[in-house]
């Protein structure tokens, strides 16, 4: 195999034939899709103000959507919206209205669940490609060709498919209709997350973005003629969060992603911090390209894509259902943590540069974490090597010496032993 760049598109030699593979980041605000891009992302998925699935996140205005759009382009790079709610009859005018909006602005798709909506974008954003939400739960090759005969361009299959499944879902739409597929990030134990105990339990509806995440709860089981007495559900005595899926990490099996016949791998996290979609992004960018160009480098390198994408806080990984339904049968005590829901934290995102002064070797630096004086960093930046160093001087806004960088978004100065590049991100071991 062998890669190479036509129209920013990474077109991959397998041989056989010539496809593109695109690497597909979350972006749930401005800074976020800046910094997916950055990282190596060929393209993002993001929110508007309604109808997305992360009604939490900060999401895009119109106005802030067409600055992406034209950011995107100047880079060479894609943008998908998503309007991928299940909507109820209230929701539909404003549904056309937003894809009427969107059809002026022009993202490279928008992403829907739901199979009406698909005749109001075809109506109402024409000139936009139709992309299938994983929400609609494509699971087999005829409800794919379905979906495709309706208009779709492209398919975000469940995750409860095997790479197998994939390929054979690629070959019966064809090479004119594009797979995107999950390699990262967290996991709904629900069928493709149409999950109702958020709506039952509390009102807050996950189909229409406001999911409260009550997998994540912790449980115990009433005998009826007993109430008001609570028994702890327990597995093997590790504790009782039994909906609590693993995050999902692809990282060691990318000759296996290659193989399957996807066009877009996607990674997971509109919610999540810039430092995440930066190390994650970082991670898989680098992985699929040295894979693509030298097997063995990959092969070699897979201690430092593992340490990269535990950098950001995260549940433990699984590889769910790729690797076959057995596989993950026989992995399924190791696919669900039982004991709680915490994240692990190892390390510590402790702000990012904004600029970089080579004469003076200073790094202007927006404060997230405390940095002092003596403190190991990690530098990560986009295309320069990570590399670690002793902080040994730090400056205010005045060029003042500090001996702390601790005040909540301040911004400072740090002397690097290297040139640094903007939206280098600094880090610390141990988490908080």
């Amino acid at each position: 195999m062998h890669i190479d760049i036509i129209r920013r598109r990474r077109i991959i030699d397998f041989g056989k034939e010539m496809r593109a593979i695109e690497l597909l980041a979350p972006a749930g605000n401005m800074e976020k899709l800046r910094i997916a891009y950055a990282y190596g992302a060929d393209a993002v998925y993001l929110g508007l103000n309604k109808f997305s699935l992360r009604d939490k996140a900060d999401n895009f205005s119109y106005e802030e959507l067409e600055h992406a759009v034209a950011y995107a382009r100047a880079l060479g790079k894609r943008i998908y919206v998503t309007v991928n709610i299940l909507p109820k009859n209230k929701d539909l005018e404003e549904i056309k209205k937003t894809f009427d909006r969107l059809s002026d602005i022009l993202p490279d798709g928008i992403i829907i669940a739901d199979i009406g909506l698909i005749e109001l974008a075809k109506k109402h954003a024409k000139n936009i490609d139709i992309h299938i939400s994983t929400q609609a739960n494509i699971l087999n090759k005829e409800s794919a060709k379905a979906f495709c005969r309706l208009g779709a361009k492209r398919l975000i299959l469940g995750r409860e498919l095997s790479l197998s499944d994939v390929a054979q879902i690629k070959d019966a739409v064809g090479a004119e209709h594009e797979i995107e597929i999950f390699i990262h990030g967290a996991m709904c134990i629900s069928y493709s997350g149409r999950c109702l105990l958020s709506s039952y339990m509390i009102g807050r509806d996950a189909n229409q973005g406001d999911c409260a995440q009550p997998c994540r709860w912790k449980y115990a089981l009433m005998e009826e003629k007993r109430p008001g007495q609570y028994f702890p559900i327990y597995e093997d005595d590790l504790g009782s969060y039994i909906l609590n899926s693993d995050d999902l990490n692809m990282i060691n099996h990318i000759p296996e992603l290659l193989e399957c016949k996807a066009d877009s791998f996607k990674i997971e996290g509109r919610m999540k911090s810039a430092f995440y979609v930066a190390t994650v992004t970082k991670a898989y960018r680098t992985a699929f390209d040295d894979c693509i160009r030298d097997k063995q480098k990959y092969l070699s390198s897979l201690e430092e894509y593992n340490e990269i994408v535990s950098m950001a806080s995260h549940r433990p990984f699984t590889t769910a259902y790729n690797l076959g339904y057995e596989d993950f049968v026989n992995k399924t005590r190791e696919s669900m943590t039982y004991s709680n829901s915490n994240y692990i934290r190892e390390y510590t995102y402790c702000g990012i540069v904004e600029d970089y002064n080579k004469e003076l070797g200073l790094a202007r630096v927006h404060e997230l974490n405390p940095v002092y004086i003596d403190d190991t960093v990690i530098l990560m930046s986009p295309h320069i090597n990570t590399f670690e160093q002793k902080v040994i001087k730090l400056y205010d806004e005045d060029m003042q010496p500090i001996d702390k960088a601790h005040h909540p978004a301040m911004k400072y100065y740090l002397k690097t032993d290297i040139p640094v590049e903007k939206d280098t991100i600094i880090i610390k071991r141990g988490g908080q």
